[in-house]
């Protein structure tokens, strides 16, 4: 096989330093390439709340991003851990139906309350049938404690109640929702780990 002279010309102007394809004739027009983030925009940046989205199957992974700067000046990523969102059907945060490792106390009646399912949002629990305890979620006494971790104070506002089922989102959970975070994002890899064998996280 035989190259015509062209394409012998398009071979040495590709392994050439200056290829007379991309070279620029009008000297207005300069392309360069910048490595560094002016310093205006590292600041910026550094103080930036970031989300890095991962999409597995129909669940979306939304991870927190936070970037911190060498003294040498290059950026540092650090991924947080993600919120787990169901896209199949309605949109909603993922949850966990009869959680293990999920302890829920009424603290005021000193009795341990079933936990129904888990989110990042709220949750479902079952209380016990009886007339004494009717749980008031404006001045309830109840704490939870994920896979053994220090127990946190449950501020809930009423979705729902049924029954003796009562379905209700978090209030106030900023100094838990790191660890209720964790605790969801294992337990989601845990029972879908066929969907993250090839990734590493």
């Amino acid at each position: 096989m035989e190259f015509s002279t062209e394409e012998l010309d398009f071979f040495n102007n590709i392994f050439t330093e200056t290829s007379t394809d991309c070279m620029v004739s009008d000297a207005k027009h300069q392309l360069s390439v910048q490595t560094d983030v002016p310093q205006s925009l590292r600041q910026i940046l550094v103080g930036s709340k970031l989300t890095l989205l991962a999409e597995i199957s129909h669940y979306q992974l939304w991870f927190p991003v936070s970037l911190t700067m060498s003294k040498a000046g290059d950026f540092s990523p650090k991924l947080g851990t993600p919120e787990i969102i169901d896209v199949n059907g309605s949109e909603r945060s993922w949850r966990v139906n009869t959680p293990k490792n999920v302890a829920i106390i009424d603290v005021f009646h000193d009795q341990k309350i079933e936990v129904l399912s888990l989110s990042a949002t709220g949750l479902t629990f079952k209380i016990p049938n009886s007339a004494e305890h009717t749980i008031d979620l404006q001045h309830s006494s109840l704490e939870m404690s994920l896979a053994g971790e220090e127990p946190l104070k449950l501020e809930l506002d009423l979705v729902r109640h049924d029954n003796n089922v009562v379905a209700a989102k978090f209030k106030d959970l900023q100094e838990g929702r790191e660890s209720l975070r964790k605790f969801l994002f294992n337990s989601h890899k845990i029972k879908y780990s066929n969907l993250y064998q090839d990734i590493i996280l």
